[in-house]
């Protein structure tokens, strides 16, 4: 049974008959009112095609149950509509007179799965078919086909957007991969050889260390003058520190390039579709170093980690694109010096809560129910497609949890990501 699936109970006490479909137009329940009006049993219809049971308004019925699973918002037809049931229980012509409502059924994640089709004012059966004219005008029909037109194609640009930041990300995260296990070999080649040439360095050292007492024990004043002026000539002592210096500076930057190469493979992990346990904390971390130049200096970094932090089902990749969006979005939101506190810790024993706290400008409240629609930026133009809190928005309920913000002008902004563990 589905979260959202409603009460046989709570159904069959209603006075009004009702059937539920799912995406695929199949009916999936129904009311006791809802079988009497059709003189069916529940075995016959659950399972079967709504649209071959109503032959009559098909198209009606699929305009407006689509119209519902796009909009997410209920649906009440304008006049009555003909029900043609002769089909299913053999009588010649027989009709029901009915207005319908449309009424969207959301899951747990909020996701519209199932929609409820409501029958209002059944009348008479077996009335003349000639005697029932449909009441929705031709102006009424064709203002439904026009805005359902414009639904679906409002639709379908937001998901195409979607769809392409989505791939954008996972071709960055290839590519990324990519580059940084071409990076690893030449670097591996560069350490060793630097770390070979420090080597070199200390043992000429060495050498020229001995070669210095050998002359100084000649006591030949000639020959001391002489490797005196060539000392000073090529300035020997600062050579040697400095090369020494030079080495070891190289190493730390080889180590730092290894490290961000560890980081960013972490970070574009490319997801094989498999869900694998995971530290959140870890991909937090990876995340924070990958955009660290995006971070001003001026910015303090607060991380409080619950050592109970459990490992939870996810595609660590999708998550991180999370915390990039969040974290990018606290930075740019702090004009001068500021703070970024990020916590993990459980909720309960089935939860885990991640918060993402800024202390820049906030968002006016009316930007709060709009701010993980599509398209919604509150940055200036140029500056954002107005889809990463979208697709953040997303990535988190296909993980079964809830993403939430609140904010305050003039004091920031919290983001809190509810997910299973």
């Amino acid at each position: 049974m589905q979260d959202n699936d409603l009460s046989p109970a709570i159904l069959n006490q209603l006075s009004i008959a009702i059937c539920i479909v799912d995406h695929e137009y199949k009916i999936v329940n129904a009311n006791t009112c809802f079988f009497i009006s059709l003189n069916l049993t529940s075995d016959i219809l659950i399972g079967d095609a709504l649209l071959a049971r109503f032959p009559t308004h098909y198209q009606f019925l699929q305009q407006n149950i689509a119209t519902v699973f796009l909009t997410k918002a209920p649906l009440q037809s304008s006049g009555a509509v003909i029900v043609d049931i002769s089909r299913d229980v053999g009588s010649d012509a027989a009709h029901i007179w009915q207005d319908i409502e449309f009424l969207p059924i959301p899951s747990a994640c909020g996701v519209v799965t199932q929609v409820a089709i409501c029958f209002y004012r059944p009348t008479a059966l077996a009335a003349p078919k000639q005697d029932l004219v449909p009441t929705i005008s031709d102006s009424q029909r064709f203002k439904r086909s026009s805005d359902a037109y414009q639904c679906v194609v409002s639709e379908l640009k937001q998901l195409q957007s979607q769809l392409l930041q989505s791939e954008k990300m996972a071709s960055i995260g290839q590519i990324s991969a990519g580059i940084a296990h071409e990076i690893n070999n030449p670097i591996a080649f560069i350490s060793s050889n630097i770390c070979t040439l420090y080597d070199y360095l200390e043992k000429f050292t060495a050498y020229v260390h001995r070669l210095d007492e050998t002359i100084d024990s000649t006591q030949n004043k000639a020959l001391l003058a002489d490797r005196q002026a060539l000392k000073d000539d090529i300035q020997l002592s600062y050579l040697l520190e400095d090369a020494s210096d030079l080495i070891e500076e190289s190493l730390e930057g080889i180590t730092r390039v290894m490290t961000i190469v560890k980081d960013l493979k972490e970070f574009s992990h490319v997801d094989s579709g498999e869900w694998v346990l995971t530290d959140i904390r870890c991909g937090i971390d990876s995340t924070l170093k990958i955009i660290h130049n995006e971070i001003k200096y001026n910015i303090e970094i607060e991380r409080v980690y619950s050592p109970q932090t459990p490992e939870i089902m996810c595609q660590p990749m999708q998550l991180n694109q999370v915390f990039l969006n969040l974290l990018i979005n606290a930075a740019q939101a702090i004009e001068g010096e500021g703070k970024i506190k990020i916590s993990v810790a459980p909720l309960d024993e089935k939860h885990l809560v991640i918060k993402i706290t800024d202390n820049g400008q906030g968002m006016p409240e009316k930007a709060l129910t709009t701010i993980f629609e599509p398209f919604y930026t509150t940055k200036p133009v140029g500056q954002g497609t107005g889809l990463g809190l979208s697709v953040s928005r997303d990535i988190i309920a296909a993980h079964g949890g809830q993403i939430t913000v609140i904010s305050e002008q003039g004091k920031g902004t919290t983001f809190t990501i509810v997910l299973p563990c």
